[in-house]
């Protein structure tokens, strides 16, 4: 938390400005967490700073799966919100990799920023933040362009499953690119619609492809180390080719098969878990220190600004995923929209709210572990 110390000081200091011999201060900078050990973000403008931290959020929980994330990192990354009149640097976002592994993002910002932009930022950041927990600080440390590319895709087709259908049409209409082409893109090339669809693509298919073996964590791991893309494919993914004209056979039909599938999009049963257990889990500073409140607590204190403000952000990403959730959680989302929307009821009332929300969450639970058992007992049976 030393450097978050030092980054509100020096936003402290660039708002005071003396003119006529008295300071001028401009309005204080704020500071949002999406949750301990996971993104910081420090802004003047509190509305853009609350914004990035709901896109923050949104990217741990849908990226928490395929980008292997642990609960929380020992240091978060620190988001920094530069007004668009002070920004300096060429691109709309810079990733920054400091001596001591603190990983910081530095994005250009003003009220029309497009999303896409923010996202990048932020999935780039989170890839930093992983190799540097991984492998430490090196010169090697990589965060690829077409896993980048794949990261917002595939967060955008969880969180809006709409863009699914649209990523599968818009595939049809031209051939895959090849793998040899995605593995090797790199900064600074121009970035094609093909490759950047292809990414999502191939990003889909490596994590369909874990085995218990796990073998896509172990890729992960490489080529966030900076290794050969190729070589490193070869060695994690044995098995399913013999040579490159094999990889890239077994590529292209992979490629035809899953943007041609057609499927519901949604959220498979652990994915669904994961995301109505955050939604559920509040946690608020008391005295300098983070705690979790439950829940019956937070909607009693509903009338609260802070509270009534996180509460309507929930409400709406629930609202916005509960179309695409697992069946096994369909219920357990209703019930815990159905609690955090409620506004003017008695004590009772929400108490009835909760125990409903708790209850679906246990048969959910209770569901997919027991679907689970049965799975593994049927895999067992074929050995």
């Amino acid at each position: 938390m030393r450097w978050s110390r030092w980054l509100i000081g020096a936003l402290i200091a660039a708002s005071v400005a003396v003119r006529g011999g008295f300071a001028a201060v401009a309005p204080l900078p704020v500071l949002f967490q999406s949750g301990p050990g996971r993104f910081e973000v420090a802004a003047i403008d509190a509305t853009g700073a609350q914004r990035v931290v709901g896109l923050a959020d949104e990217a741990w929980r849908l990226l928490a799966g395929p980008l292997v994330l642990p609960e929380a990192f020992p240091s978060p990354v620190f988001v920094r919100l530069v007004p668009a009149q002070d920004w300096r640097e060429g691109g709309p976002f810079r990733v920054i990799v400091e001596a001591g592994g603190v990983v910081s993002v530095r994005m250009r910002w003003e009220e029309a920023v497009p999303e896409n932009f923010v996202r990048r930022a932020l999935v780039q950041g989170l890839l930093m933040r992983q190799a540097v927990a991984r492998h430490g600080v090196h010169e090697r440390l990589a965060a690829p362009l077409w896993l980048e590319h794949a990261s917002v895709g595939w967060w955008r087709t969880r969180s809006e499953p709409a863009q699914l259908d649209a990523l599968k049409q818009s595939s049809e209409r031209h051939a895959p690119p090849s793998l040899k082409d995605l593995l090797a893109w790199q900064r600074g090339a121009t970035e094609p619609a093909e490759l950047s669809e292809g990414a999502v693509w191939l990003l889909t298919l490596l994590v369909g492809e874990n085995t218990r073996a796990g073998e896509w964590p172990a890729l992960l791991h490489r080529l966030l180390g900076g290794e050969n893309p190729e070589t490193a494919l070869a060695a994690t993914f044995p098995g399913r080719f013999a040579d490159e004209a094999q990889r890239e056979l077994w590529w292209m039909t992979a490629w035809h098969h899953l943007c041609r599938a057609r499927v519901l999009p949604g959220l498979e049963a652990a994915e669904s878990r994961t995301e109505l257990r955050d939604l559920g889990r509040f946690v608020f500073a008391r005295d300098g220190v983070d705690v979790v409140v439950p829940l019956a607590e937070v909607l009693s204190q509903a009338s609260e600004a802070a509270v009534d403000a996180e509460l309507k952000r929930r409400v709406a990403v629930l609202n916005h995923i509960l179309p695409s959730l697992h069946p096994f959680y369909r219920n357990a989302g209703l019930s815990l929209a159905e609690a955090v929307a409620a506004r003017g009821i008695n004590a009772q009332k929400r108490a009835v709210l909760v125990a409903a929300f708790e209850s679906d969450w246990r048969d959910a639970t209770e569901l997919e572990a027991a679907s689970t058992r049965l799975l593994d007992e049927w895999e067992r049976s074929r050995r």
